[in-house]
């Protein structure tokens, strides 16, 4: 269902913003990163297991030069994960 909510949001607001919408990022955050990598950026996307990863994945991207650094936990029927997005 949240895939048809997202192709729903793509339509109006953009291909990138809907499809990071659909998959829960936050629209005005979404939209920043749609402008970011239409100015040449590239959108990163980690999925760790632990928050031992999620900080080590930071860790890498700050060190690497990646802006907007933000992560986001989801609650998965077997464990929890965490999701590790930057725009360089």
């Amino acid at each position: 269902m949240a895939a048809l909510a997202g192709a729903g949001v793509g339509g109006v607001v953009g291909g990138l913003t809907g499809a990071l919408v659909g998959i829960g990022i936050p629209e005005y955050e979404a939209k920043r990163y749609e402008g970011r990598v239409k100015e040449g950026g590239i959108l990163l996307s980690v999925h760790s297991d632990s928050s031992d990863w999620t900080k080590r994945a930071k860790q890498i991207l700050e060190e690497t030069g990646a802006q907007d650094i933000s992560s986001s936990s989801e609650a998965s029927a077997d464990k929890k994960t965490t999701n590790v997005r930057s725009v360089a």
